[in-house]
């Protein structure tokens, strides 16, 4: 596994090690770097690069409460990649398998921005840069409900 001082790398848990390397890499353009397998067959783990970025990939298993989002009913965590083209990676994304969980569109933020859920229970935030905007910028255009249009 490469190393990376002080970079954060998530690291999703899954049913079904093989179909999610096949979906990020479809879906994302993952590129697998390093796979770590039990003598049993457990995955381990798989390190992809996904741009400058890494994510770790493992089968889930119980007894390690190593647990994947359909066990424990969903995934509270939002994965935020972002990306030259957002509304082409969307439409692999949802080539590949994933549901919309909010649509691509322009946001207050400055970015061009959607969400999307993985077949695996993994939400994505999914997002280009369009503008940039200070913090009193996005403060000021932030709507007054909190609604992220």
């Amino acid at each position: 596994m490469s190393r990376r001082p002080h970079a954060l790398t998530p690291h999703l848990f899954v049913r079904e090690v093989t179909a999610a390397i096949s979906f990020y890499r479809t879906a994302f353009g993952a590129v697998e770097l390093f796979r770590n397998v039990l003598p049993d067959g457990t995955m381990l783990f798989v390190e992809l690069a996904l741009g400058d970025g890494r994510l770790l990939v493992s089968e889930e298993v119980e007894r390690l409460g190593a647990l994947a989002p359909p066990t424990v009913g969903g995934s509270p965590v939002l994965l935020l990649l972002e990306l030259d083209d957002v509304d082409d990676a969307a439409r692999r994304a949802i080539f590949a398998g994933a549901t919309v969980e909010m649509p691509v569109r322009e946001m207050f933020f400055g970015e061009r921005y959607g969400v999307v859920v993985d077949p695996f229970g993994h939400r994505w935030a999914l997002s280009t840069r369009r503008e940039q905007l200070t913090p009193d910028d996005i403060i000021r255009q932030t709507p007054e409900d909190g609604d992220r249009e």
